[in-house]
């Protein structure tokens, strides 16, 4: 391990472990001022300052600590600093003893510290400034362990090493707070999905033959498995969606590396498992999409001579292509166009253009209509009209979200160039002085494909119900990735001879010698941390007295609705999927989240049917979020979707029906409205 980190003089370790002092204690301070102020602000807003001894002595202890922080800081600079520094070498000394223990207390160390960081993202460490500081503090603390463990001598990889794992912990916490037995929904979609991938299976859940799902079938497949195990609950079907987060996306990084990381040393492999787990995570890449992928990264080999290699990438690139066809629109052609990716790094040119080019042509056409097949033939079997699968082409598309805006703070384009811009610097550092020993045609097609896949995911972003995070990049992030790991660690074959240069095996010293390097590799590591920090949500603790009274009431409303009447639950379905209600017959009309899809679309035919049917009072109760008639328009988050599902959904409702008295629930996650015909509808109704 010493070989691969390099010793250096002892007073640069010395001003090291200085700089990595005096920024702990400033942080310590900066966040011990901060929990302080909260607490004495808090305090003097209930009016129980004088009175509160628990407030008094908290808020006391916060600014003590802070103030002690600031004495450390100073004392480095004093003579004090050579006991200090002597400190740090016993430490070290002492957990150079422990040996793989070292990696046992880095993990709870960190794990507690991340988790309390999770909990406290919405009271002390709200601004975003709090949630980073606490981050860099962590991985600061986790320097002697890494360095010990690793016996790394510079102090500044321990600190990348530390701040990699910490990221990874608070990533893997993060998934976990959605992992509840809360009953409803956590946020506006999330117990729709175990809905929608309830349907496959329908028969037996809902003892009525179900079409199944519109939106997302290959996700939904995925999330239907545990529905193989009869009665298995709400909390269990939130924990499979999480081990899918962080299975697929572990394999893909796997994959990735394991066709591309040849002779990378165990250290670095395991570094770069654990950033391309978290780049996956970035934008994200959701992980019903990465099935496509990880496959043809395991076992497509585009110069493949055997007959039977052939046929294996042959079958690897025809299944890919047809779970595309299961996925998105824009997936379509994905499949293949990573193998493509795969074809241009892996074979060097030969020949003619056409001579070179006509099989990627070939794997282009054919994956493009594999995935046309596998989503015309769902269509003919899901039992759904043909035309509620191509709303997402009628759909308004709203630029102006490319730019800073309400819903995206940054806006799409900011947002990816600063996840690019950096990563791109990283290649040309790497590669930049061997660009030539590749032909110009295969740099072109790389930079086609990439460059389509980015305005297309650019299109998506933009379409109303997107735009607000990076996952409509999704399809670019993939091909980016795939470059960016074969280039990084020079598995690209070439058609002349590499320079000498550029041919040494991959390690962090090829990006330390100057400062664009430094830099690029700084942001890239710290890039999806960043990220993730900004969307840090604590563990949800129901008000659970509140949630057993919402349950009764609802039985209690749904037992007093004669056998032969019908009860719309617009939101909250999961409730009959898992059973927390009883006596009640699935309608599957106008699901929430579908409902929303062909109210953004504007499918005049779909919400004409809807409005037939509440003036007919068709239904004797429907259950749905409380309903509002205010627009909202450009100005404000998710405008245009408000005012979309206001003008077709929430007028209409409220024409031909009312909210019942005390029907409306007041819960900690998503508020419920009961509504029941009105004897007379409103004047204007559709």
């Amino acid at each position: 391990m010493d070989r691969i980190f390099p010793s250096h003089d002892q007073s640069l370790d010395e001003r090291w472990k200085f700089l990595f002092w005096r920024l702990g204690c400033a942080l310590f301070a900066a966040l011990a001022f901060q929990v302080g102020w909260t607490l004495l602000s808090e305090a003097l807003e209930l009016g129980v300052l004088d009175a509160s001894r628990r407030y008094q002595v908290a808020i006391a202890a916060a600014f003590l600590f802070s103030l002690l922080s600031l004495l450390l800081l100073a004392s480095s600079f004093w003579k004090i600093k050579n006991w200090l520094l002597g400190t740090f070498q016993r430490i070290e000394r002492h957990l150079s003893h422990w040996g793989k223990l070292n990696l046992v207390g880095l993990l709870l160390i960190n794990s507690i510290l991340t988790y309390w960081l999770i909990e406290a993202s919405e009271g002390f460490f709200q601004p975003y400034w709090s949630r980073l500081s606490s981050l860099v503090l962590i991985a600061l603390l986790g320097i002697p362990f890494v360095r010990s463990f690793l016996r790394v001598n510079h102090p500044a990889y321990a600190l990348g090493i530390s701040l990699l794992i910490s990221t990874i912990l608070l990533q893997v916490f993060s998934l976990l707070t959605k992992v509840s037995t809360y009953p409803f929904t956590l946020e506006w979609s999330e117990a729709s999905r175990y809905y929608y991938a309830s349907l496959f299976l329908g028969e037996r859940i809902y003892g009525v033959k179900t079409a199944w799902t519109v939106l997302h079938p290959s996700r939904y497949l995925l999330q239907a498995i545990p529905f193989l195990i009869p009665f298995s609950p709400l909390w269990f079907h939130r924990l499979w969606q999480v081990f899918l987060w962080l299975g697929i996306s572990g394999i893909t990084a796997f994959a990735l590396l394991r066709r591309f990381g040849k002779g990378m040393p165990p250290w670095m492999w395991g570094l770069g498992m654990g950033w391309l787990f978290l780049y996956l995570l970035l934008g994200p890449v959701y992980y019903h999409l990465q099935v496509a992928i990880f496959p043809l990264l395991l076992w497509f080999r585009p110069s493949a001579e055997t007959k039977v290699a052939k046929s294996v990438s042959v079958l690897v690139l025809v299944l890919s292509s047809l779970w595309a066809g299961l996925s998105r629109l824009n997936w379509y052609p994905v499949a293949a166009l990573i193998a493509v990716i795969l074809y241009l790094l892996e074979t060097p040119y030969h020949g003619s253009f056409w001579r070179y080019f006509w099989r990627p042509l070939l794997w282009t056409v054919v994956g493009v209509a594999v995935a046309l097949i596998a989503h015309w033939g769902y269509v003919q079997l899901s039992g759904n009209p043909p035309a509620w699968f191509g709303t997402s082409l009628s759909s308004q598309l709203l630029w102006y979200r490319l730019f800073p805006n309400s819903t995206y703070p940054l806006g799409i384009l900011l947002a990816s160039l600063v996840v690019i811009v950096p990563m791109s610097l990283l290649i040309y550092v790497r590669y930049g002085q061997d660009f030539t020993t590749v032909h110009y045609w295969r740099w072109l097609g790389l930079l086609g494909i990439l460059l389509g896949l980015y305005l297309g995911g650019l299109v998506v972003s933009v379409k109303i119900g997107g735009g607000s995070n990076l996952h409509n990049l999704d399809a670019f992030w993939i091909g980016f990735g795939v470059v960016f790991v074969a280039l990084l660690t020079h598995n690209v074959a070439a058609d002349i001879p590499h320079s000498e240069g550029c041919s040494k095996p991959f390690g962090l010293a090829n990006f330390l010698r100057g400062w664009h390097g430094r830099a690029a590799l700084i942001s890239t590591l710290i890039m999806p941390g960043l990220f993730l920090l900004s969307s840090l949500d604590p563990f949800f603790r129901p008000d659970w007295v509140a949630t057993e009274k919402a349950l009764r009431r609802l039985q209690s409303l749904i037992r007093d609705v004669p056998v032969d009447q019908e009860v719309l639950f617009i939101s909250e379905r999961q409730l009959l999927t898992f059973g927390y209600l009883r006596g009640v017959r699935l309608v599957p009309d106008y699901e929430r989240v579908f409902l929303m899809e062909m109210a953004m679309a504007n499918n005049q035919a779909y919400l004409q049917r809807f409005y037939r049917d509440l003036r007919g009072h068709r239904f004797a109760l429907i259950i749905n979020e409380p309903l509002y008639i205010t627009t909202k328009g450009k100005p404000l988050r998710f405008g245009e979707e408000n005012d979309a599902w206001v003008e077709r959904v929430s007028k209409p409702l409220l024409c031909y029906y009312k909210p019942i008295q005390q029907g409306r629930m007041l819960l900690m996650g998503v508020e419920i409205q009961i509504l029941e015909p009105r004897a007379r509808p409103s004047e204007g109704c559709p």
